[in-house]
């Protein structure tokens, strides 16, 4: 199926973070989560490197996810009232999706293309998997901060030296979202022809 010009831009301006305090409750299969993440597959990436991995918590192991991430949070900022705050808010967002998604750039073993075309190949990745939640009724949230990419998040997503988490792709179901708020730049603020 080809979309026309209006449609693909219609599809395009669809795409918004949906945040987890926006997710309806209800569970998300695995077949429906591995459907979201088989786009990514069709992403830009020089030489093929496909260097975009995830990593699922679903069920239990979003919770204990959402520990681990609070517990390094606390580690890296203390045990202050605005760090309790934050922890209480990871601890809700995991609990509200339906999946957590570690979001992971691969490097690829032989080097072929530099680092930042591997990270813009996830980018695009995500992206497509973005603009694909809202044709299953998902919406999703990508998140980083404190664990990102810290040694502790390192071990449990078994990363090698030169790979990157670059963060958390929280998904969880939507019955209906409100218009995106038409507050981006117009073209003309960010191109400029020489």
């Amino acid at each position: 199926m080809q979309l026309t010009a209006a449609e693909s831009r219609a599809w395009m301006k669809t795409r918004r973070s949906v945040y987890p305090k926006m997710f309806k409750n209800g569970e998300v299969s695995r077949e429906e989560i591995l459907r979201l993440l088989e786009v990514a597959r069709w992403a830009p990436t020089h030489k093929l490197t496909q260097p975009w991995r995830f990593h699922v918590y679903m069920n239990e192991s979003r919770l204990e996810l959402a520990k681990l991430q609070s517990e390094i949070l606390i580690n890296q900022k203390g045990e202050s009232e605005q760090t309790v705050a934050k922890c209480a808010k990871m601890h809700l967002n995991a609990d509200r999706s339906a999946a957590v998604i570690a979001i992971i750039m691969k490097r690829d073993v032989e080097k072929r293309v530099p680092p930042n075309e591997e990270i813009c190949a996830v980018a695009c990745a995500v992206q497509n998997i973005a603009l694909h939640a809202s044709s299953m009724g998902l919406g999703g949230y990508w998140s980083t901060g404190a664990s990102t990419n810290s040694p502790k998040i390192r071990s449990e997503l078994k990363l090698n030296e030169d790979d990157l988490h670059l963060g958390w792709l929280y998904i969880g179901a939507v019955e209906s979202l409100t218009a995106a708020k038409d507050n981006r730049f117009e073209v003309e603020g960010y191109v400029e022809f020489r």
